[in-house]
């Protein structure tokens, strides 16, 4: 992996890298071959196509498998070269893939659902294929002897699928715009609790283990990210699209937040920065700043000799208003709110200018995406849609510039087989370096290195994973050196 460090940010508008072509209808899902110049595709034309890059830099097909239904959605894991696929027809089916990726073998049919099957994930840890489907429920099935072990119904089409597996609790959104959390067993199941947010369908969601924190994205055309870890059920709005959301992806590392809308919408939210959650609605039967009776209420109509006025609702304090007191529109990026949305006159008056300042970033795909899978160890990002087209792009999102300001055009480069590390050792590298520029000792640079891999690392495991807060760290370290160095009026080197 290689990282060119500039002075200032860099575009981050994905560029389109390959173009694939071929199917005869709608592609529901794609996902990138990790360490592989290679994609896997599964459409309504019935085929399953692993597609590799050849020396012209095209993609063609070296895997072309026709299954006896329509293909709904696909869960890969590429250790095992396991790959599961659902259908049309309720089924879900595995296949194994050789080394080489010229050939696929069938292992299981799972006869899963009644109906079309909207989303599964493989667990290698609990040896489940677990799905979801239109007839309206979640089964989870052992992939060792192919048997049901589970099933839970609910009121509305089952739309979209998380599972943690440590835990084994999933989270299941659905057409009614609930999104259930399970706790999955060997036979049976436990409903934890029910998140209530969305007024459209839930056509995406996303889970990150470590933060402890879902996104869901809707036919609202809005994204809701749930604090699962314990803030007293915290949740942060998002509306930053102008169609339904269908794909989101999360990057701890960076602390980004990419989805993706039905109209070729790419939108990247800063996850990182402080943000308000949005008011709940207040219920009034009359304006609450002047007033003035809402058309439902013929009690004060008749009283006051006056009609009755359209209801509508401040985004920043949530109060009833008609719409003379909500004249003004504004952006309020703290709360969510990316594009202009309805204010009352006294809560736009408390808006400054920089307080409009955009937290997200906007890009086109220019085509439908339904689908979305991201490689950010290479940059990469696949996306597919009912356009039957599948674009791969280079969406280097983020730069290191706001880390590490001093450094202007200096080039490392680093590389391990493990995406995290890769990345932490190159936060290493490009602090020693800027260390050595400025002409410090090998010796203090390695014990530099040592202490923000403290930060990163304790007994083995993960526990910070912000730039930001190491980078804090280390600068709190540096001058508290610069004190003790003044005190004792002796060199550190």
């Amino acid at each position: 992996m290689a990282a060119e460090i500039h002075s200032r940010p860099q575009s981050s508008r994905p560029v389109l890298l390959n173009k694939i072509e071929g199917h005869s209808d709608g592609v529901n899902a794609a996902v990138l071959i990790p360490k592989e110049d290679g994609v896997i595709t599964v459409s309504e034309d019935r085929t399953i196509r692993v597609w590799l890059k050849r020396d012209s830099g095209q993609y063609w097909p070296s895997i072309y498998h026709t299954v006896s239904s329509p293909c709904s959605c696909m869960s890969y894991h590429h250790e095992s070269r396991r790959i599961f696929i659902g259908q049309d027809n309720g089924a879900v089916v595995e296949f194994l893939i050789s080394e080489d990726f010229n050939k696929m073998n069938h292992v299981k049919t799972y006869p899963a659902h009644q109906n079309r099957v909207s989303d599964l994930i493989f667990s290698l840890e609990s040896q489940w294929v677990i799905s979801t489907g239109h007839d309206k429920s979640i089964c989870w099935m052992s992939t060792q002897s192919g048997s049901m072990l589970g099933r839970h119904s609910f009121g509305s089409w089952a739309s979209c699928l998380q599972y943690d597996s440590d835990t084994q609790h999933a989270f299941v959104g659905d057409h009614s715009g609930q999104i259930t959390l399970l706790k999955l067993d060997e036979q049976t199941c436990s409903v934890i609790t029910t998140l209530k947010g969305h007024e459209g369908s839930v056509g995406a969601l996303y889970w990150d283990p470590v933060q402890r924190w879902l996104f869901s994205g809707a036919s609202d055309n809005s994204v809701i990210m749930w604090d699962i870890g314990g803030r007293q059920g915290r949740t942060l709005l998002l509306q930053g699209h102008h169609e339904k959301v269908q794909a989101l992806w999360y990057l701890p590392l960076t602390h980004q937040l990419v989805s993706c809308s039905a109209d070729g919408g790419i939108t990247v939210w800063n996850m990182e920065t402080t943000r308000e959650e949005a008011p709940q609605w207040l219920d009034s039967d009359s304006c609450q700043k002047c007033g003035q009776p809402f058309f439902w209420n013929i009690k004060q109509m008749w009283d006051s000799k006056t009609l009755g006025l359209r209801q509508h609702h401040c985004r920043k304090c949530g109060k009833a208003i008609c719409g003379k007191c909500s004249s003004k529109r504004s952006t309020y990026p703290i709360m969510g709110f990316e594009f202009q949305v309805r204010m009352c006159d006294d809560c736009y008056d408390t808006i400054k200018e920089e307080d409009r300042t955009p937290l997200a970033t906007f890009h086109e795909g220019k085509h439908n995406i339904a689908h979305m899978d991201m490689d950010p160890s290479r940059g990469l990002m696949v996306t597919c849609g009912s356009d039957r087209v599948v674009k791969v792009t280079h969406s280097s999102f983020t730069t290191f510039t706001d880390v590490f300001p001093k450094l202007k055009s200096i080039t490392f480069c680093c590389g391990t087989e493990n995406e995290m590390f890769s990345r932490m050792l190159m936060l290493l590298f490009l602090y020693t370096g800027s260390q050595s520029g400025l002409g410090f000792q090998q010796s203090i640079i390695k014990l530099k290195a040592y202490f923000i891999l403290d930060e990163f690392v304790i007994g083995g495991k993960v526990q910070e994973t912000s730039k930001a807060s190491v980078a804090k760290s280390m600068e709190e370290a540096d001058s508290l050196q610069e004190v003790k160095h003044t005190h004792t009026h002796t060199s550190f080197l």
